[in-house]
């Protein structure tokens, strides 16, 4: 019998398919076993798959596919893939019959042939059999059946997976598995887990949309309620490891340590958990000016006025490397938030230079930046020069853009210069690099530089750095977004703004928008009329500090005279002048996952955490009698970290402070002032025991300042060790 090949209405494209094979027996069943050592099996049939594909078709002759109906009748044609009819086992004497596709046991059957010898199965016979294994294998739909309304899992479908799905495979895979949330769901700019869910969730509860909000979606940057967000920290901790000012503190990545820089050319490591003081980092033989921490949270870079940066591993405080090369005090560090550049460490010096280094290796030679002349700066001059002489400005601040791409300098020449963070120079090993644009404007020293979208951690800090199919190329997008505001003595900040790229050939690639001025402090009241006249004296109105709100659509700036200035980025207006501090104000934070909240600290000893868009303070902390210079919010945003001018550190969070209350006040380890020897390589050791320093941590205790009880025993251990051992 010749098959007869479906001629459609219209040219229909031929396919090439490989030829199927399909067992049709169904599998032997398995010998007996002893149920307690043999794994339990699932059954498992196979299934003819002629059979489905004859569905099928049966199912496809009904509907509107009938170009495609044709087609697939084609294919099953060519490959023979719809059921056979089987001579008689009398007549299988494997002698064909004459009819071309007869192999001697069996022929194929046409779908003619089929539909007449199965007159039962119906048109719409394979959603029937889809039906009733909805209806034998998903539970039954409470909100139907109970007259509730119905939810998600009453609706019946083919296609879910995990405990939605119809196979039990992947139903009890699903159970067993839990999936991260996409981006778009997870809870603004930070990861979203349950732990966190549930920490939020004590200290915070939603509320309406604010006025401020810039729209409707931007509501759920504010789910807890600044107020009372910030009644349940109340727990202070106070704590001593320094003998001299602590100009630097910071977290870790994650919120579980915490990094304090001091004048008594320490580095230390403290616990969030424990309020401990885990290591005792030296080798500095000047201030700490300035800390990072890597994005892969695995190092610490501390820097000093002894021209000197030193790498640690956190949290032991193993000394990684030494990186030597400034000719001037380091003032400024940060790591790169490039994926692929995560050990790529920035430095700017009072050399009037900015460094790139490998934070890993001391050996490696860093990328140097260095300023074109000033009569090339005069006369927008980009082409190559030879000036890598000593300068005549110090720099002061440096940052990275969100992307790690370039950086942005603040210097003593009232200007700031934007670099190009990936260019290497392989041609001339030797030849620095210079800016890619300078920002004119200030009348003073550029003493603090951001970029917008960096208030908080980077986004990809701790992500996988050998996959970035999922991180946005930055190639033809470096200057998206990068807002850079810039702030001076002079008493202004000014936001620049890129401009398009076909106008960088012409002019700078960054041009002023609106130059922030800070106001007159307001008039304090006068007598009346007749009375006697109080002199008001000028008071300065430089600018300490400046952030960008969480959002980027406010500009935060601390004022010489104690205030806080917020502009609206978008207009530069001044949308508060805030008050409340009686002395200078050196530290300013924002909240890292609320853009409303925002925190400021001053040498009057207060700390006032603000909501910006109210312009009012939500919680004011009468912390200490000492001048606070340094703070951070964490990460998870539930504690903050403050610093004093006589070594104290303050640790402002939530919860009764169970954890840390077996900490003591005084935290010096015996070895902290003791003398080091040096190497070539600047690489140091503990004079007394010829040890790393950091090992000698492992041996000593901690003890109060006085480190009486520690020395005792030391000279106990000394005079007895021969007799003890």
């Amino acid at each position: 019998m010749a098959l007869r090949k479906y001629i459609p209405s219209g040219d229909a494209p031929s396919v090439s398919m490989k030829p199927l094979s399909f067992s049709s027996r169904v599998h032997e069943k398995a010998q007996l076993a002893d149920p307690e050592t043999s794994p339990v099996v699932e059954p498992d049939v196979d299934i003819d798959l002629r059979e489905v594909y004859f569905l099928i078709m049966h199912f496809l002759s009904a509907g509107p596919c009938h170009r495609t109906y044709g087609q697939f009748w084609n294919e099953l044609l060519e490959h023979q893939l719809l059921p056979r009819r089987y001579h008689a086992w009398y007549s299988r004497n494997g002698e064909h019959s004459g009819d071309e596709n007869d192999n001697g046991l069996s022929f194929p059957l046409s779908y003619n042939k089929l539909v007449e010898r199965y007159p039962h199965i119906e048109k719409d016979h394979l959603v029937k059999l889809l039906k009733q294994l909805i209806l034998s294998t998903a539970p039954p739909a409470q909100g139907m059946s109970g007259g509730n309304a119905p939810n998600a899992a009453d609706v019946p479908t083919l296609l879910g997976s995990g405990s939605f799905s119809l196979l039990d495979h992947d139903r009890s895979e699903g159970s067993n598995k839990c999936e991260r949330p996409p981006g778009y769901m997870r809870w603004p700019h930070m990861r979203a887990d349950q732990v966190r869910g549930l920490s939020l969730r004590e200290i915070g509860g939603g509320f309406t949309r604010h006025h401020r909000a810039p729209s409707i979606r931007a509501a759920c940057y504010a789910i807890a309620k600044p107020s009372t967000m910030v009644q349940k920290m109340q727990n202070i901790k106070r704590l001593r490891g320094h003998r001299n000012a602590v100009y630097c503190a910071i977290f870790d990545r994650l919120g579980r340590y915490v990094i304090t820089g001091s004048d008594d050319r320490l580095v230390k490591i403290w616990s969030m958990d424990t309020a401990y003081c885990l290591a005792s980092c030296r080798g500095h033989e000047g201030d700490i000016t300035d800390l990072a921490v890597s994005s892969n949270n695995a190092l610490v870079a501390s820097s000093s006025n002894d021209c000197i940066i030193r790498v640690w591993r956190l949290p032991d405080g193993l000394p990684i490397s030494v990186l030597r090369g400034h000719a001037g005090a380091v003032t400024a560090i940060a790591f790169s938030p490039r994926p692929s550049s995560i050990y790529q460490l920035l430095s700017s010096s009072d050399d009037g230079t900015c460094r790139i280094w490998d934070a890993r290796y001391s050996q490696f030679s860093p990328r140097i930046y260095v300023p074109r002349p000033s009569d090339s700066v005069a006369g927008r001059n980009n082409g190559p020069s030879s000036n890598s002489g000593p300068q005549t400005h110090q720099i002061f601040c440096c940052a990275f853009n969100a992307n790690g791409t370039v950086f942005v300098t603040g210097s003593s020449d009232n200007l700031a210069r934007v670099w190009n963070a990936c260019k290497s120079n392989v041609d001339d090993s030797d030849q620095p690099n210079h800016e890619m644009d300078v920002l004119s404007g200030h009348e003073n020293d550029v003493n603090y530089v951001q970029f917008s979208g960096c208030a908080v951690a980077s986004r990809f800090s701790m992500a996988d750095t050998s996959k970035e199919e999922n991180i946005p190329k930055f190639k033809n997008s470096w200057f998206t977004h990068d807002y850079i505001v810039t702030c001076s003595r002079d008493g202004s900040a000014i936001i620049w703004i890129p401009r398009a790229r076909r106008s960088h050939g012409k002019v700078g690639r960054w041009t002023r928008a609106y130059h922030l001025k800070v106001p007159p402090p307001p008039m304090p009241p006068q007598p009346p009329r007749g009375g006697p006249r109080q002199r008001i004296l000028p008071t300065p109105r430089g600018v300490n500090m400046i952030v960008w709100s969480l959002d980027n659509r406010f500009v935060l700036a601390a004022i010489m005279d104690c205030r806080i200035c917020v502009w609206n980025a978008a207009d530069g207006s001044l949308v508060h002048s805030l008050t409340g501090h009686s002395e200078s104000t050196y530290v300013l934070d924002v909240h890292p996952f609320n853009p409303r909240i925002a925190m400021s600290a001053g040498y009057d000893g207060k700390t006032i955490v603000w909501d910006i868009w109210e312009g009012t303070p939500i919680r004011i902390y009468e912390i200490a009698r000492f001048k606070l210079v340094d703070g951070k919010f964490s990460p998870d945003g539930t504690s903050i970290i403050l610093s004093d001018d006589v070594g104290q550190l303050y640790i402002l969070n939530t919860g009764q402070g169970e954890s840390q209350k077996d900490a003591k006040y005084d935290q010096f380890f015996l070895g902290d002032y003791r003398p080091l020897i040096q190497d070539t390589h600047g690489n140091a050791l503990d004079q007394e025991t010829q040890l790393v320093p950091y090992r000698r941590n492992m041996q000593d205790l901690l003890c109060d300042s006085s480190l009486s009880f520690p020395i005792t025993l030391t000279l106990i251990w000394f005079l007895y060790k021969d007799v003890i051992l």
